[in-house]
């Protein structure tokens, strides 16, 4: 596996820039990123997406990407584990399967970014803009996104388990079957939201906004804190202990 440095990277997107190209920083087993590749586009890829695959093993463990711009780069299945990606611009990078744990990303720029099933586990989120970017199946366990822009984002069975989500923006945002249990949405704006079936056990949402958010068959216990005066089984939500 190949391990890139700062500057290869800036290497590679300036030349596929320079020919009017998609940067590509793929993972370094080729038939892996074909794999990954056609699950994300649902296409073939061409013979020059293979050559591209050959000569870019993305090995960014531990890098230091800060204020990098990297928007509408493909990083599909790459490691990105613990790297600096702080203030970075990644604003409809691919991510798809990427693996992002423990990196810091706070106050970058991930809007409309793919990040489905990507791994967030730990990650460094706080102040990033993530709005109507595809969160969808991403592990955010143990994830801090405090005050994080996620409007309209889509984050349908993303595990939220333990986050840090207080004072987060997810307005108008896709929740749907999401799971929240143990995790902080104090002061969390969910106006809009769809929570059909999410999980809350143990879950913090005190000071929350929940208006217009649509609560049906969501479950809860009683570790569970809702706002003062806020009753949701009167939404539809479901007491389970």
């Amino acid at each position: 596996m190949t391990t890139l440095t700062r500057e290869r990277v800036l290497q590679i997107i300036k030349s596929a820039r320079a020919q009017g190209e998609k940067p590509k920083i793929l993972g370094a087993n080729l038939a892996e990123t074909e794999s990954l590749r056609a699950k994300a586009r649902e296409a073939k890829l061409t013979e020059a997406d293979i050559r591209r695959a050959k000569l870019s093993g993305a090995e960014l463990f531990r890098l230091d990407l800060r204020r990098m711009d990297l928007n509408g780069v493909e990083l599909i299945g790459a490691n990105l584990s613990e790297a600096n990606l702080s203030q970075a611009g990644l604003s409809g990078a691919n991510l798809f399967q990427t693996n992002l744990a423990g990196a810091n990303l706070s106050q970058a720029k991930l809007t409309m970014a793919d990040l489905r099933l990507a791994n967030l586990s730990q990650t460094n989120l706080s102040q990033t803009n993530l709005g109507q970017a595809n969160l969808e199946q991403a592990n955010l366990n143990g994830t801090n996104l405090s005050r994080a822009n996620l409007r309209q984002a889509n984050l349908r069975r993303a595990d939220l388990s333990q986050a840090d989500l207080s004072r987060v923006d997810l307005s108008e945002t896709d929740l749907r079957q999401a799971n929240f249990s143990q995790a902080n949405l104090a002061g969390a704006n969910l106006s809009r939201a769809d929570l059909r079936q999410a999980n809350f056990s143990q879950a913090n949402l005190a000071g929350a906004n929940l208006n217009g958010t649509n609560l049906s068959a969501v479950t809860f216990d009683r570790a569970t804190i809702w706002p003062v005066n806020f009753n949701p089984n009167h939404l539809g939500a479901i007491r389970e202990d």
